[in-house]
């Protein structure tokens, strides 16, 4: 599987210190999640997102994109 991400993903804040996503927490997710089915990751992700951004404004466009090879 090949994943791709854009900048925002990365770069919002949120958290209970209102810090960055960072590069390191989305390896983590990927590893984690990487023998999931394609069709259940976009949910994975979104609900992880999701919880960490919690009330904080986004500050950029959001994709992750991914091809099972």
């Amino acid at each position: 599987m090949i994943l791709f991400f854009s900048d925002g993903y990365p770069d919002q804040f949120g958290g209970p210190n209102s810090l960055k996503f960072e590069h390191k927490k989305i390896r983590n997710i990927f590893l984690e999640n990487q023998y999931t089915p394609m069709a259940d990751l976009e949910g994975i992700y979104k609900t992880t997102f999701d919880k960490w951004q919690g009330n904080t404004r986004q500050i950029d466009d959001i994709l992750v994109m991914g091809i099972k090879v």
